[in-house]
């Protein structure tokens, strides 16, 4: 199972040609001059290899055979790849390097109603939590076990409902929606509830999902086919938990370094103002207040 490997044409294409456009993108800014941060790059090729080695590892191999295994695919596909994709902030290098009628054409597809609608943090967040369950609980999972077209067209929804939502909730390229740090902190902790909902009620039923298709296979090997189901609700209860913490910590982080930068963009606001020296000293400490700079304007009643 640690040595096999698939290669489906109809999943490493789009990967082949994501690579290779980034690629091209970094390598006209270069010879203008401009620099795009390495960072990004990492970013991007570790969400394409994040996706490579979901759909064509032994999970590719395996994922017909075994509830688990979807399970981890799923994870992975719209939950941790999408994050280095969105990282590398494809929208903005494609802003910064293709020609003005292209950047045009972008910056109008982006700003149509339809976009605006669905790349809202609340409605990316709804799109990202409701076709989870919809993908377990409606007869789609089974037709993604026997149809491959099926199969590969939910691999690519995993991964471009996990890119819409990090996408309007980092706001790492430009987005039509600016909503308060807050607001997406909370969405990023509600992540947690989606994935009990989810993974709990399959970690504990006691029917099976694809009953006929699984009996089918007369696997003789691994777990039995409950086992496996439950192991599956478990990875997906798990390892959506786990993201999330991860996620909020860095959310955290991130809004603390917006707070230094922005208390970087102050001082230095000040110190064209009034000058780089010494720090003012408050006015209520001083023995003179007309020797301190007015920095908060005139006050009345010599308050």
């Amino acid at each position: 199972m640690l040595t096999s490997w698939t290669f489906d044409p109809a999943m490493l294409i789009p990967l082949a040609v994501a690579a290779g456009l980034y690629l091209w993108g970094v390598r006209v800014l270069r010879r203008r001059g401009v620099a795009w941060p390495t960072r990004r790059i990492v970013y991007w090729f570790l969400g394409l290899a994040v996706i490579f080695v979901g759909v064509s590892s032994s999970l590719g191999v395996y994922d017909r055979a075994l509830f688990t295994v979807p399970a981890i695919q799923h994870m992975l596909l719209q939950m941790i790849a999408p994050v280095g994709l969105v990282l590398g902030a494809p929208t903005s290098l494609a802003l910064r390097t293709l020609p003005k009628a292209w950047r045009r054409r972008i910056l109008a597809v982006l700003h149509s109603p339809p976009v605006r609608l669905m790349s809202h943090p609340a409605m990316a967040f709804a799109l990202f939590a409701i076709t989870q369950f919809v993908f377990y609980y409606t007869p789609i999972y089974e037709g993604s076990l026997t149809n491959v077209w099926v199969h590969d067209i939910m691999h690519l929804h995993f991964v471009l409902t996990g890119f819409l939502f990090y996408w309007a909730l980092l706001s790492i390229d430009p987005t039509p929606h600016r909503v308060r740090f807050s607001f997406r902190l909370l969405l990023i902790i509600g992540m947690g509830p989606v994935h009990i909902l989810l993974g709990i009620p399959i970690m504990m039923s006691k029917s099976l999902f694809a009953e006929d298709f699984y009996r089918s296979l007369a696997r003789d090997w691994g777990p039995s086919l409950l086992e496996d189901q439950h192991i599956g609700g478990a990875i997906l209860w798990g390892f959506g938990d786990i993201s999330a913490i991860a996620l909020i910590g860095a959310f955290i982080l991130q809004w603390f370094r917006s707070d230094e930068r922005l208390a970087i963009r102050t001082d230095r606001q000040l110190d064209r103002l009034y000058g780089d020296g010494a720090t003012l000293r408050p006015w209520w400490l001083t023995d003179n207040n007309a020797d301190t700079p007015d920095v908060l304007g005139p006050q009345r009643d010599g308050s």
